[in-house]
């Protein structure tokens, strides 16, 4: 007479696979959103340096004037005859974060007027890598940083 409804759980069987279907979908979004961003904000120039240094190699060459730039710490470091220079930016407050998220969105950094072709890795930014003859392995490093 009466077919008895399947049920999974106690729910309905369709409600509940379209909840665990839900469930699955919204679980690979976070997931999927914690990996995109880089939350770096708690490491320091020094670690970068060193960090690049034995991926790279290269060294540290000196303290970098940051007012033009408007971050809280630079530093540049010499590879194969050339500067490479790292800025750290505090993502703590708003108008670094926002300043990073500028130079992150159009590939550039301007100081006093200049262009570079900048590269953004949670709260570091590299300048003068892209006419380095260890473009790529820089590229590579920094983005594992």
């Amino acid at each position: 007479m009466f077919e008895k409804e399947r049920t999974v759980f106690g729910f309905p069987t369709e409600r509940f696979y379209r909840q665990l279907r839900v469930c699955t979908v919204l679980s690979v979004m976070l997931l999927l959103s914690a990996c995109a961003t880089t939350d770096n904000n708690d490491r320091s120039l020094e670690e970068l340096v060193s960090y690049m240094s034995n991926r790279v190699g290269g060294t540290y060459s000196g303290k970098m004037f940051v007012p033009p730039v408007k971050a809280m710490d630079g530093v540049s470091m010499q590879l194969e005859g050339r500067d490479v220079v790292f800025y750290k930016y505090d993502t703590k407050l708003l108008k670094q974060r926002r300043k990073l998220e500028s130079i992150e969105k159009s590939g550039v950094l301007y100081i006093n007027g200049v262009e570079f072709s900048a590269v953004v890795n949670g709260s570091f930014v590299m300048i003068a890598h892209d006419t380095n003859l260890k473009k790529k392995e820089l590229l590579q490093a920094f983005k594992n940083f």
